[in-house]
């Protein structure tokens, strides 16, 4: 875009430093394996996960479909 020059707040003025100064120990970490990516049902953020959650909560809600006796 034009005129981005002028935002000067947002342009590093240096650059000199160490790129992994402060990275809290992620720059190690982030090399670490940290196993397998878990299945969808198994993620608590996942679309699957949730409509699982919530067909086990309505089960649960629902009456039981066993034959009563008169």
């Amino acid at each position: 875009m034009a005129g981005n020059s002028a935002r000067r707040g947002a342009i590093k003025k240096t650059g000199k430093g160490n790129p992994t100064a402060g990275s809290g120990g992620r720059r190690r970490q982030g090399l670490e394996g940290k196993g397998p990516t878990p299945k969808a049902r198994d993620r608590e953020g996942h679309k699957v996960y949730k409509a699982r959650k919530k067909a086990e909560t309505e089960a649960a809600r629902r009456p039981s479909a066993a034959p009563q006796d008169w």
